[in-house]
């Protein structure tokens, strides 16, 4: 990634375009080199869509539609999403709960959002409260370790690099 989040996703919401480069690919099911496990099924939340496009045919000869891999600036984490620091954290909790160091779950959200003027868009940031929790020390249950409010960006960049 060429730019922090922040400004990829400004760079995105200003221009009104959708982008090839993403914030996250997916591999095996989760966010690759992520610090917490975030499904596949968080693409939308991610504003990552499949999207047609017009690109040339290989032969040169012609122009077909394509389906790309696009992302937008609508970054949309709401109430009850909830993200472990392992793949393992999703499995049968009795068994989860011994591999889980830290986990978060969304007690409060708001999406980002686009105004459209003439000179350009301008991104309107949502924001996530967030909870974060630790297992006890009996490992039979997680406990609120911290609680905050951060932009949907800072959030999605917490997702990718941690603390």
């Amino acid at each position: 990634m060429k730019f922090s989040i922040q400004e990829q996703i400004e760079k995105m919401a200003k221009s009104g375009n959708r982008s090839t480069e993403l914030i996250a690919t997916f591999k095996d099911g989760y966010a690759d080199n992520w610090s917490m496990a975030v499904r596949e099924r968080f693409r939308a939340q991610l504003d990552i869509k499949s999207t047609p496009r017009i690109e040339n045919e290989p032969d040169g000869k012609g122009k077909r539609q394509v389906k790309l891999w696009t992302q937008g600036p609508r970054i949309a984490f709401d109430k009850g999403h909830v993200f472990y620091d392992t793949p393992l954290g999703y499995e049968v909790w009795d068994e989860a709960i011994k591999h889980i160091k830290l986990a978060c779950i969304i007690v409060d959200g708001k999406p980002n959002d686009l105004i459209k003027k003439k000179a350009g868009n301008e991104l309107i940031e949502g924001f996530v409260v967030v909870e974060f929790l630790i297992p006890d020390i009996y490992k039979a249950k997680l406990i609120k370790q911290d609680e905050k409010k951060m932009s949907q960006n800072k959030f999605v960049e917490f997702l990718i690099r941690g603390n």
